[in-house]
């Protein structure tokens, strides 16, 4: 079936969000506040849990839903709603790990995501349930190239900063409160060479134990949360 997600959170955000055609919930689940509320939000079919099993095979807490096709946005229509955050992925292979992400970047208040169509994991079932419905809330726009959309992203005003543990400034010496689009990089890899390049700054998050960093989403959800802290701070002392 297209265009299916499952787990409760998932489904439930996604039913927020007007974009769940039907739920199917497996026969015998306990009380539960979020399946009351899909009850009132989406229709519902009730079916055994071996036909959810089938449908989404793995963790899927007795709810999978059929979806609404996904908006499909351009990075230009992104730069055109004046975005104050954006998250842009490079090299984002693992779909936990993106979904992480994407639930990250919703959490701290981003206006949008940049996600390469190649070089990336698809925004998948299992992308869906890592971001507990986020990225069905997140406007997302999908990009031939990461390279050429950062230069994009620069001529609309916005400064693009790559999360790089070698990078020139620990994160708090940068100033986020401006329009800013931060580039997270893959395991392994992270921000690729020509798109470090193309970026305003490089910050880094310091480590004081052995390990030398965080894994890609765990550092993206540091920085995001510096961000937010950053923003915060300023609206308490520039009301």
């Amino acid at each position: 079936m297209p265009n299916l997600i499952y787990g409760r959170n998932a489904v439930l955000e996604a039913a927020r969000a007007g974009r769940v055609v039907k739920v199917y919930q497996a026969s015998g689940l306990g009380h539960d506040p979020r399946l009351e509320e899909l009850a009132r939000l989406a229709r519902v079919e009730v079916v055994p849990a071996a036909r959810v099993d089938a449908m989404a095979p793995g963790v899927n807490q007795g709810v999978a839903a059929e979806l609404k096709p996904r908006r499909d946005w351009t990075l230009k229509q992104l730069l055109d709603t004046r975005p104050s955050l954006l998250v842009a992925l490079d090299s984002i292979m693992d779909p936990q790990n993106l979904g992480a992400i994407l639930r990250s970047a919703e959490v701290a208040g981003a206006d949008g995501a940049v996600v390469p169509e190649h070089r990336s994991a698809p925004i998948s079932p299992a992308a869906v349930k890592a971001s507990s419905g986020a990225s069905e809330l997140l406007p997302i726009a999908r990009v031939s190239g990461l390279p050429s959309a950062v230069a994009e992203v620069k001529r609309a005003g916005i400064w693009c900063v790559a999360l790089d543990p070698r990078g020139e400034l620990p994160a708090w010496e940068f100033d986020f409160t401006q329009q800013v689009c931060v580039v997270v990089g893959g395991e392994g890899t992270g921000v690729q060479r020509l798109v470090k390049e193309r970026c305003d700054a490089r910050v880094r998050l310091p480590v004081a134990g052995r390990v030398a960093s965080l894994n890609a989403s765990a550092a993206a959800a540091a920085l995001l949360y510096e961000v937010m802290r950053q923003r915060a701070l300023r609206a308490q002392t520039h009301p």
